[in-house]
């Protein structure tokens, strides 16, 4: 089973697709996003909230999974 990595803004409702592996970058398509592996995308969502730490504690931001199909 894969997974996408979702960032979700709370305050508009706007979802974003963790679009490359290794390095940072976004996008609302997620046909052009990488799928990962439960545990590799929990682990990327880890390192996420502490990079983007300041909103994700405002309730800002918030990081989930979503199953690839």
């Amino acid at each position: 089973m894969k997974y996408y990595i979702v960032k979700t803004n709370n305050q508009t409702g706007k979802k974003d697709y963790k679009r490359y592996k290794c390095i940072s970058g976004f996008t609302t398509n997620r046909e052009l996003c990488w799928k990962f592996s439960r545990q590799g995308a929990l682990k990327i969502i880890k390192d996420l909230k502490r990079e983007y730490r300041i909103n994700y504690e405002k309730g800002i931001l918030d990081f989930s999974l979503e199953e690839a199909d």
